[in-house]
């Protein structure tokens, strides 16, 4: 399975992105924001529920949600309210293959999980592609 997803025009898909870290994620804010992209963070998943029901995200980063909803719970109604935005999961660096943050990614179309580094990775594949194609 690719991490990468496929890129259709010379927008990048994180454009506009619904940041939800109810703890520190300053590294995946500067991360997103460095590589010129538009970023609402909020502070959980019932605020970002809240959010994408009013506002038209291309992405949703997803690294803590808070005590009102935990993550498999904000994932699917996110993905239920847009079904076509990309969702990621930051994770801290440990293998999430076999656990619940996993077991969602699977789960849920248009969901990858990666680390920080992965991230990193991500935006500069789609920094990549848009610059081919201007």
């Amino acid at each position: 399975m690719s991490v990468v997803p496929s890129v259709h025009n010379s927008r990048p898909r994180f454009h506009k992105t619904l940041l939800v870290c109810s703890e520190n994620c300053d590294a995946v804010e500067n991360c997103l924001t460095g590589a010129g992209f538009v970023v609402t963070k909020v502070s959980g998943g019932d605020t970002a529920v809240n959010m994408i029901r009013r506002e038209i995200f291309d992405a949703a980063v997803v690294v803590s949600t808070g005590k009102e909803m935990d993550l498999a719970e904000t994932v699917f109604n996110l993905r239920d309210i847009r079904s076509s935005m990309e969702i990621v999961i930051v994770t801290d660096g440990a293998d999430a293959s076999g656990n619940v943050i996993g077991k969602i990614a699977v789960t849920v179309p248009n969901t990858i999980t990666l680390n920080l580094h992965g991230l990193e990775v991500l935006l500069e594949a789609f920094r990549g592609t848009s610059a081919r194609k201007d």
